[in-house]
């Protein structure tokens, strides 16, 4: 099948790609805590922390957890907490009345609003409140079902990878194949709440980059920024964060979030790594405009190793290679001098140039 992921996807009204700035997502997921004016202010604080989009999850516990009983470890406020998986996602749910309201206001700050979708149901939720992408978290990555109806809506799709081995994510590209969805953005993921140092696992980042055939993004759980700025540095196109407006708040994801002070210089330190990086897809072994301007002044070139008077038949006893301030012929052509007529006299230590042969 001739099939070929596109490099660059439109999500809104950004377009995301390596020749691109990195698209920015502020993770709100459940951090909500179940209280819309909580929403509501944290979206207005990753904008003006300058994010380009915010997202959240929409889920339903009874559709995804069979049982009760199952238990979650997690640190809250500073705590060690131990809560029933079913009950935890029962609070933390983002209620279907939420979605427009929230996806309004982030629209009206500039943000691009997404979601997580679990279920068809989810999506529909999302696709009412006017989503122009979607998102299926990592665990739903073997979810092949969800992932075909995902398919079959058209709309970009970011997908993470975290816990999926090579044939899972095989066979996620096969069912997107089959149903000609290639705009979509697979993310780099490690599913470890936070994740150490020695489990970030950039080069699986490129690894996975390799194997797509487009840039990839990160969702970075580790805390900090350092990863972050390490994958931009390294291609990704979109970063993926978790945010809240206080880590000391209950839940699950606010102490490895990042506040908006991190957040703010998250953004920054992207956008500075950006320039640095320049243009990955075009990049050229040339120098840079000012390494430019400058080789005169810190290059050797050949100059007269002595006054040499009009007339001279120029040897290679009559060159040496030094910096004068401006740039000369350089070694390599020193065959353009040597056996030459100088048409004029030459003080030591000035550059020979072409024009001071007859």
């Amino acid at each position: 099948m001739n099939f070929k992921f596109r490099s660059t996807i439109r999500i809104g009204s950004r377009e995301v790609g390596l020749s691109h700035p990195v698209f920015v997502i502020a993770e709100i997921g459940v951090n909500h805590n179940g209280d819309i004016e909580l929403a509501r202010e944290m979206v207005r604080s990753a904008a003006e922390c300058g994010v380009d989009c915010v997202k959240f999850q929409t889920f339903r516990a009874e559709e995804f957890m069979a049982t009760r009983g199952v238990e979650y470890c997690y640190n809250s406020a500073g705590r060690a907490v131990t809560e029933d998986m079913y009950d935890m996602f029962s609070r933390l749910e983002l209620p279907a009345s939420w979605h427009v309201q929230l996806f309004d206001y982030a629209r009206e700050l500039g943000l691009i609003p997404l979601t997580s979708v679990a279920d068809p149901l989810s999506a529909k939720v999302a696709e009412e409140a006017g989503s122009v992408a979607y998102k299926l978290a990592s665990e739903d990555l073997i979810n092949l079902p969800l992932l075909k109806h995902m398919a079959t809506m058209g709309r970009p799709l970011l997908l993470s990878t975290g816990m999926a081995d090579e044939q899972e994510i095989d066979d996620a590209i096969k069912i997107l194949q089959n149903n000609n969805l290639d705009r979509v953005l697979f993310f780099h993921c490690v599913s470890v709440y936070p994740t150490p140092d020695d489990e970030v696992r950039l080069g699986r980042m490129l690894a996975l980059s390799k194997k797509i055939g487009t840039p990839v993004g990160y969702s970075d759980h580790s805390l900090g920024i350092t990863a972050s700025i390490a994958a931009v540095a390294l291609g990704a196109c979109a970063i993926e964060k978790h945010f809240t407006t206080d880590r000391n708040l209950e839940g699950p994801d606010q102490a490895l979030s990042s506040n908006p002070e991190e957040m703010k210089e998250l953004v920054d330190e992207i956008r500075r790594v950006e320039r640095m990086r320049g243009a990955i897809k075009s990049e050229t072994l040339s120098p840079s405009p000012t390494e430019m301007k400058l080789r005169g002044s810190f290059r050797r070139s050949l100059v007269a190793a002595n006054d040499l008077p009009a007339g001279t038949e120029i040897s290679q006893g009559d060159l040496l290679l030094q910096r004068a301030g401006i740039e000369g012929i350089r070694y390599r052509d020193k065959e353009q001098l040597l056996g030459k007529k100088l048409r004029s006299t030459v003080l030591k230590g000035r550059p020979i140039m072409p024009s001071d042969l007859t």
